[in-house]
C-alpha cells in the first residue's frame, strides 16, 4: 500500500488564497456598518437633544408667539443638522461604493491571473 504524505501547510494556503476575497469584503462591509452606525447614534443624540430643548420650551415660554417663535428657531436650527447628516450618509454610500468597487476589480484581476496560470 502506497502511502502518500499530506502536506496540510499547502492545504491551509490554499484555504487562505480561496478565502482571502471574502475575508477581504467582510472586513469592508463591516467598516461601513460600524460608520453607518456611529453616524445613526450621532443623529439619536441630536434627535434627542432636540426633544429635551422642546420641552424645556414649553416651560420657559411666557406666551405663545414667543413660543412658536422660538420652537420656529430650534426647528430649523434641527432641521440644519439634519440635512447634514443626510449628506455625509450620502458621502459615506458613495465612498463605500467606491472601495467594493475597486475591490471586485482587483478580486476580478487577481482570480483570472490564477486562472490562466493554471490553465
Amino acid at each position: 500500500m502506497t502511502s502518500s504524505a499530506f502536506d496540510f501547510s499547502a492545504f491551509m494556503d490554499a484555504s487562505r488564497k480561496a478565502m482571502a476575497p471574502a475575508h477581504k469584503f467582510s472586513e469592508l462591509a463591516l467598516q461601513s456598518f460600524e460608520r453607518m452606525a456611529r453616524q445613526q447614534y450621532a443623529f439619536a443624540g441630536e434627535v434627542l437633544e432636540f426633544s429635551v430643548q422642546e420641552l424645556q420650551l414649553l416651560s420657559s415660554a411666557k406666551d405663545f408667539n414667543e413660543l412658536t417663535a422660538k420652537q420656529l428657531e430650534i426647528a430649523s436650527q434641527f432641521a440644519e443638522k439634519a440635512a447634514q447628516r443626510s449628506q455625509d450618509l450620502v458621502k459615506l454610500a458613495t465612498d463605500q461604493q467606491a472601495q467594493v468597487s475597486k475591490w471586485f476589480d482587483q478580486t476580478a484581476v487577481d482570480t483570472a491571473r490564477t486562472a490562466r496560470k493554471a490553465a
